[in-house]
């Protein structure tokens, strides 16, 4: 399986396939509802191929694996970083969403919405519908551009109008084109092998964590790349169903923080079981944006949504 690398400064993002490999590509449009398992979106950074990577967001303690010294992710913690000094520029508005209480995510759900990561912040939020991988990267964008407001270098630039899409199922009227090729911008890509985003499409467990945490960490392993084998039975938790882990998103679960383990805690709990496969709901989701990494592999901590509510604006 080859695997390209980027030079000094600039970003190449591949994924080898068992049938083939695709290159750096971030693909997003209004109407595709296509797509299969085999041909599963990825998100890499900078200078790394492989799968996705999944990190971890909670400060729940993980053991380290026999490797956590030489394999970035592995048995850290992610805990809170400091409150930024820069809050939302707007006061909050009033959320009356009417079907999120009791909900797990109603928290979050809130604090997104009061952040004007999700709109309208009225009427009905459908928390148990499945999301869409349109919505998934614009909330992740905008609560990374909120979190990380006092710090510009940790934004992501939205791409504008003038541009070339990057993806044929993407064009750049679509309102969601700023979102997802200022992702492919700045170097992640989170569509398939075959070049496109299938934005309608709904979003599965593994896509997710594989899409946030190569976001959040900023690389993968290199070395689950080159061992996928290790990446999955020993970094990795001991999900009963891992093995039906597409092979695409494994080394990148596994850099997460805990092998994985964190940031899934996050969003499910404690579960012995990982479901890849299953659709993420919209609640679900919102658990997993609320906290956003610093994009660095040995960076700090993460920035929270409930942080920034309570920030003081710089003077």
């Amino acid at each position: 399986m080859k695997q390209p690398f980027a030079s000094t400064g600039t970003i190449v993002l591949a994924v080898a396939l068992a049938l083939g490999g695709c290159a750096k590509t971030n693909t997003s449009s209004a109407n595709d509802a296509s797509g299969s398992p085999a041909a599963s979106p990825v998100a890499l950074p900078t200078g790394e191929t492989g799968a996705p990577v999944a990190g971890g967001s909670s400060t729940i303690p993980i053991a380290a694996s026999p490797n956590a010294a030489s394999t970035p992710g592995v048995g850290t913690s992610m805990a809170a970083a400091p409150t930024p000094a820069v809050a939302a520029s707007a006061p909050a508005p009033a959320v009356v969403f009417t079907d999120i209480a009791g909900v797990n995510g109603e928290k979050e759900i809130t604090e997104l919405a009061q952040l004007r990561v999700v709109d309208p912040v009225s009427g009905t939020f459908e928390p148990g519908k499945r999301i869409k991988r349109r919505d998934f990267i614009r909330w992740l964008v905008k609560a990374n551009n909120v979190l990380w407001s006092d710090t510009p270098g940790k934004q992501v630039k939205l791409a504008d109008t003038t541009e070339t899409s990057s993806f044929p199922d993407v064009s750049t009227s679509d309102p969601d084109f700023p979102y997802v090729q200022g992702m492919q911008d700045a170097g992640y890509s989170v569509g398939f092998p075959d070049k496109k985003f299938r934005p309608n499409k709904a979003l599965t467990r593994e896509q997710m964590f594989a899409i946030k945490n190569v976001f959040d960490r900023g690389s993968v392993d290199p070395g689950f790349v080159k061992d996928i084998t290790f990446a999955r039975n020993t970094a990795m938790p001991a999900w009963r169903d891992k093995q039906e882990i597409s092979k695409t998103y494994v080394p990148g679960i596994a850099t997460g923080a805990g092998g994985g383990a964190q940031s899934f805690a996050l969003v499910y709990g404690t579960s012995s079981l990982f479901h890849p496969h299953m659709d993420v709901t919209r609640a679900q989701a919102a658990v997993l944006v609320t906290v956003v990494g610093d994009h660095a592999f040995y960076g700090g901590p993460p920035r929270t949504a409930a942080q920034a509510l309570t920030a003081t604006p710089a003077p």
